[in-house]
């Protein structure tokens, strides 16, 4: 078990978002990008505010951290640029006190509070040093040379129809949380090595919830459902 006051919190964001620009603050219903990720780290249950963190280094950002009165870490220009290793990208990781991190993509609008506390207990409460979300993607997946990649038990007459309940269940990275040791990162494995069971562990989430942004329909889709689920009695800010 993990004392969560050996955790940090962090949010990384930039503005220099090429496929959707100045993806972080486009207005986003009635807020942005980057403000409703705050929030619902702000309005989580468990997670200490002491221990959240933003990673920016643009003047509108660091405007929004100072509004809220979080703690935020200057990253470089280096850090934002590509081919880049896991200690540049992730420069906090030996300059702030925490033995973990937990990382919270700002991209996923859709994400509810209760997710992300669920997925903090389920770190602090095992014994893995890394975890990361996934969803369940329960079809037919090939290769590039048109073999399946996932086991498929049915008869053969079933295979034909492409028959989805028979076929073995294989899970999609959600791009959503992370979570691991600073003491990894320094030795560029992340959250694991991906070589075995629980290495890292997976966090099986909601698909809906990991719907990322990276292209414009992206975000006018991600708007759509925003809404619809703040609309009803059960919305993404609880």
């Amino acid at each position: 078990m993990k004392n969560i006051n050996d955790i940090l919190f962090i949010i990384q964001a930039r503005t220099q978002s090429t496929r959707v620009p100045n993806k972080m603050l486009k207005p986003f219903a009635d807020s942005n990008l980057f403000e409703i990720a705050i929030n619902k780290v702000l309005k989580s249950s468990i997670i200490p505010k002491d221990n959240f963190y933003l990673s920016i280094m643009d003047q509108e950002l660091i405007n929004i951290a100072k509004k809220y009165n979080i703690n935020y870490f200057i990253r470089s220009e280096e850090s934002t640029q590509e081919p880049i290793t896991l200690p540049k990208v992730f420069e906090w990781y030996n300059k702030l006190p925490f033995k973990y991190f937990v990382i919270i993509n700002a991209c996923n609008p859709i994400l509810k509070i209760k997710t992300i506390d669920n997925f903090v207990n389920t770190f602090i409460n095992s014994v893995c040093k890394g975890q990361f979300g996934v969803f369940e993607k329960k079809t037919f997946l090939f290769n590039n040379e048109g073999s399946m990649i996932n086991k498929f038990y049915g008869d053969d007459k079933y295979l034909a129809t492409l028959e989805t309940k028979f076929v073995e269940t294989c899970y999609e990275a959600a791009h959503s949380l992370y979570a691991g040791t600073m003491e990894d990162i320094g030795k560029e494995i992340y959250m694991g090595s991906f070589k075995k069971a629980n290495d890292p562990k997976f966090f099986i989430m909601d698909e809906i919830e990991c719907f990322d942004i990276d292209w414009p329909w992206q975000f006018t889709i991600a708007e759509k459902l925003y809404n619809e689920s703040n609309n009803n009695r059960r919305g993404i800010n609880r």
